[in-house]
């Protein structure tokens, strides 16, 4: 009957350094590393007899010291528990098998193939310098006032669009800083 032991540590470099002594000490075998949500945990999921398992499990703990999270070690396991561990922590997924590799897939032959090059229209513009306007008046701006009236202060001391200041930032930053606080600071 073989028996499961995890112990969760604190950070992947530990749950090596766990994995690497508890299999040098005791007689089991690595099921699996898998990486918990949350807070950089690391399970480790061990298989052996029981006396190995636990010895190894308690290795374990005493090795990492505050890196550790907690442990068990299941001695008669349910059958389907050992599936509950993934193990997928090192491994990358690979190519997805095809389910029918008889049958050949369609393959659907783009209008846009080598050799068809599409035809497009081309449009000209306006030779007048002015663009339609479909009898709608239109207001024109000059672009001087276009860039200050987007431009937002973004300080809120002085509120000066020109002040480079951002809410959150010290206020020594501030453009205007002496003339708002020169009184306070004196």
């Amino acid at each position: 009957m073989q028996t499961i032991g995890y112990i969760e540590v604190s950070g992947l470099t530990n749950a090596i350094v766990v994995a690497d002594k508890m299999l040098k000490t005791a007689e089991v075998e690595l099921s699996a590393l898998d990486n918990t949500k949350g807070g950089g945990w690391i399970m480790v999921v061990i298989k052996g007899d029981v006396a190995a398992v636990s010895v190894a499990i308690e290795i374990g703990k005493q090795t990492v010291g505050d890196a550790y999270v907690g442990s068990t070690v299941l001695a008669n396991p349910a059958p389907g528990i050992d599936g509950l561990s993934q193990g997928g922590l090192f491994t990358t997924p690979g190519p997805r098998p095809d389910p029918d590799p008889q049958t050949p897939t369609p393959t659907k032959t783009s209008e846009y193939s080598v050799g068809k090059v599409p035809q497009v229209e081309v449009i000209q513009p306006e030779a007048s310098g002015t663009a339609p306007t479909n009898g709608v008046p239109v207001k024109v701006q000059p672009v001087g006032d276009v860039t200050e009236t987007t431009k937002k202060a973004t300080c809120n001391l002085c509120g000066d669009p020109k002040c480079s200041r951002k809410l959150g930032e010290p206020r020594k930053k501030c453009l205007h800083y002496r003339e708002l606080f020169s009184k306070e600071h004196k």
